[in-house]
């Protein structure tokens, strides 16, 4: 995964997940949900309960952009 392929899902305002090579997978509902680190090697995504997931791009495997769960 490239920062390149995260910035043109989240550039067009849908919420999308982002699976990663264990399988786990984080909810993107909205752009203000997601950053990158200083030198774009990790996305860092807001999560429930105030939660911080940092996630290197090296390990993810794919961008879904079906809805995102609302729970």
């Amino acid at each position: 995964m490239t920062k390149e392929n995260l910035h043109e899902a989240i550039e067009t305002n849908q919420p999308f997940i982002i699976t990663m090579a264990d399988g786990k997978e984080y909810d993107v509902p909205h752009r203000d949900f997601i950053s990158f680190t200083r030198k774009g090697t990790a996305a860092i995504v807001s999560g429930e309960k105030e939660r911080i997931f940092v996630l290197p791009l090296i390990t993810m495997t794919g961008i879904n952009r079906a809805a995102v769960s609302s729970d």
